[in-house]
């Protein structure tokens, strides 16, 4: 009897530790949110809500029928929420004190959102549904409101560019389109310049030495004056290949504005190149069956003559009828001359002559003119190769088995101090597989996008990023091991550089790594062991007590808005709120209460109709909106991205707008990576050890 007493005593015990450890968390938040609604429409078009769709939001979630829900209103900004709504009448607003029901009167299937005239983007409407049996969770609809067919936004502009090095402006087309769109002729545009990663505006361009101006946005742009619009011309970035929008703002003569874009899609201009390699020492005379073959398959025409744009001085020089010998040579090459594959001046006897000292990668653009007068226009790459001049070393630290993420800053770094340019790419050697290997994509063992290929470009600021290279050194491997690379710059000079790795520590097989203090973190969570003991060791999280005795972290779990606010709070050491208040569903006592009214008090945590849902679960891209916020407000901010950054993720277009420049930066910072299918999935929920990783990349 005594025994059975103790054994009930203990268990109240372990069952009183658990409850201690255990958040307050109120029936309604033992669900997660529900899938993500999403809707699509032109602006100024109304969308309808579907009851259907929230019926099997809810059923998914608790396995219950709907009973009803109650909105959070968008910002008046974005649109407005009504209730049997009918091309402007209207019964009434919906009122977040409504319950909007699923199959009885005031009709979920009555709700209608209408955007706001001048609203383009996404708006997201938070909800709370309650099923049948009463229980109620958070959901959300999402609105993507496109603005192809607002009135005020001319049709696009498209170019495809067949190889060209660059591609001018017809003014012509600008004025077609102000004309349809205004019945009124065109004075001039202003625009919003392109992405580095994809290339240039230029004004009067002749050539990358050879330019008046880089166009800037703050110009006017004048169908008929000065600075002209026919002399804008947009040149794409060496090896870039893909479309590229490039927005503008065009006033007709009356000053009426209206938006635009031109679209441009640049081409793999592989087919169209011609590449040579050599040495430093050496010099190259260009095949004349090169450019024949390749004028036969652009044009299925016989080569008459080409012309070229002469290379940069500091690169090398192209020589007629050059003799290695003695270094004696008939004349330079000059643009404006011809020179024939049959006849003379003979395109056989050009011959191209590094400058001293340079390594690197020299491209000559040529035009090209078949027999029957056709042209077409083409590269000639030639790589030189020799003693490059040597970066300095970039150094990391790892324990074996532990993956090291390259920061691609870290490379341009070096790069600009060696040659004052931005870097563009860099290529790999790679190491011996018995040392460690380099993965693309790398999020945990085993699972990758790719191995690194010697091969391959790795780019800063474009796909494939640099930023998702990953080393991981083999388990039993402890000392330094040392990467070579070779980077480009954005000029084309070439360089050496050294990545050292010293991997200290006991060799660590990382199949069977396991958390010191937590139970649950055992061998299927080996990544996050590192960033969970050691977040634990600071007193950033903590785990709770289980019914077995033992601290559980609870890994596969999803994290909950006011727990990550917490992480965030305690990682930074952000300070307490200054008596603005908190918001209306955080309540006083909660053990998120004062991390939540910091955030709200430094503009971190901005909430919906002054709720902030802390027991709702928290989707990957708002994880990066408050990470990125409570950085900046901590001093700890990370520089901002261009939204460039994110053409690499096939998922890149559900990216919710506001969040979008905070996906970018942490991207670029190499705080978040994106999963082995190269997807960010911001949409998802975040698990409790994935937002650990997120705080211990954040913090160290």
């Amino acid at each position: 009897m005594q025994e059975k007493i103790k054994t009930r005593i203990a268990f109240i015990m372990v069952l009183f530790i658990t409850v201690l450890f255990i958040p307050n968390v109120s029936h309604a938040a033992t669900y997660d949110d529900a899938d993500t609604i999403t809707y699509e429409t032109d602006a100024g078009e109304e969308v309808t809500f579907k009851r259907a769709d929230f019926d099997d939001a809810c059923d998914d979630l608790t396995g219950e029928t709907l009973d009803y829900v109650k909105f959070s209103l968008p910002s008046s900004d974005a649109g407005t929420l009504y209730y049997d709504y009918d091309d402007g009448d209207f019964d009434s607003k919906v009122k977040t004190t409504t319950k909007y029901y699923y199959d009885s009167s005031q009709s979920l299937s009555k709700v209608t959102f209408v955007p706001d005239e001048d609203f383009e983007g996404t708006v997201t409407i938070w909800y709370t549904g309650y099923d049948e049996e009463g229980d109620s969770y958070d959901g959300k609809v999402k609105i993507i409101v496109d603005d192809e067919e607002n009135d005020d936004t001319a049709e696009d502009l498209t170019y495809t560019m067949d190889g060209e090095k660059e591609l001018e402006f017809d003014e012509d087309d600008f004025n077609d389109v102000c004309e349809d769109l205004n019945d009124e002729e065109l004075d001039y545009v202003k625009f919003t310049l392109p992405s580095s990663s994809a290339g240039t505006l230029y004004y009067s361009y002749s050539s990358d030495d050879n330019y008046d101006s880089k166009v800037t946005a703050s110009t006017k742009y004048y169908y008929d004056g000065s600075p002209n619009l026919s002399r804008v011309s947009f040149v794409p970035r060496s090896s870039y290949s893909g479309t590229v929008t490039i927005k503008y703002t065009g006033y007709d003569e009356d000053d009426n504005s209206y938006t635009g874009k031109v679209r441009i899609s640049v081409e793999d201009t592989a087919a169209s190149e011609i590449a040579y390699t050599i040495d430093d020492d050496e010099t190259v005379t260009l095949d004349e069956d090169d450019f024949y073959d390749l004028c036969e398959e652009l044009n299925d025409e016989a080569l008459d003559y080409i012309t070229f744009t002469l290379p940069s001085d500091a690169k090398g020089v192209l020589y007629y009828d050059y003799d290695d010998d003695d270094g004696e040579y008939g004349s330079k090459v000059t643009a404006s001359k011809k020179y024939y594959y049959d006849s003379s001046p003979y395109l056989s006897r050009i011959t191209f002559k590094p400058a001293k000292n340079f390594s690197g990668i020299c491209i000559i653009n040529f035009k090209g003119y078949d027999t029957d007068g056709v042209s077409f226009s083409g590269t000639v790459e030639i790589t030189v190769t020799g003693n490059l001049p040597a970066a300095n070393t970039i150094t990391y630290s790892a324990t074996p088995g532990s993956p090291v993420f390259f920061k691609e800053d870290d490379f341009n770094n070096v790069c600009k101090k060696l040659k004052d340019n931005n870097l563009v790419y860099v290529k790999f050697k790679l190491p011996s597989g018995s040392i460690g290997k380099l993965y693309y994509g790398y999020t945990s063992d085993g699972k990758y996008t790719s191995e690194v290929s010697d091969t391959s470009k790795y780019y800063y600021g474009a796909t494939p990023f640099l930023l998702n290279v990953v080393y991981v050194p083999a388990g039993s491997v402890a000392g330094i091991t040392t990467i070579d690379y070779t980077g480009y710059d954005t000029e084309g000079f070439a360089f050496s550089g050294k990545v050292q790795i010293t991997t200290n520590g006991a060799a660590v097989n990382p199949a069977i790594k396991k958390s010191k203090y937590y139970g649950d973190v055992d061998e299927a969570y080996s990544w996050a062991v590192d960033y969970i003991d050691t977040l634990s060791q600071n007193g950033i999280i903590t785990g709770s007590t289980g019914m077995d005795g033992k601290k559980h972290f609870y890994p596969a779990a999803k994290i909950k808005r006011g727990e990550f606010m917490l992480l965030l709070y305690k990682a930074l050491n952000l300070p307490a709120g200054t008596g603005t208040g908190n918001f209306a569903d955080v309540a006083k006592g909660e053990y998120y209460y004062d991390a939540i009214a910091a955030a709200k008090a430094l503009g971190i945590a901005q909430g919906s109709d002054n709720k902030f849902y802390p027991n709702a679960s928290i989707t990957r891209e708002d994880t990066m909106v408050l990470a990125l916020r409570a950085m900046n407000k901590s001093g700890a901010g990370v520089a901002a991205a261009d939204v460039s950054m994110l053409s690499g993720y096939s998922d890149r277009y559900v990216i919710s707008d506001y969040a979008k420049e905070s996906v970018a930066a942490l991207i670029k910072a190499g705080i978040i990576t994106g999963g082995d299918d190269n997807k960010i999935r911001p949409m998802e929920s975040i698990t409790r050890a994935e937002a650990a990783a997120i705080i211990y990349r954040i913090k160290y």
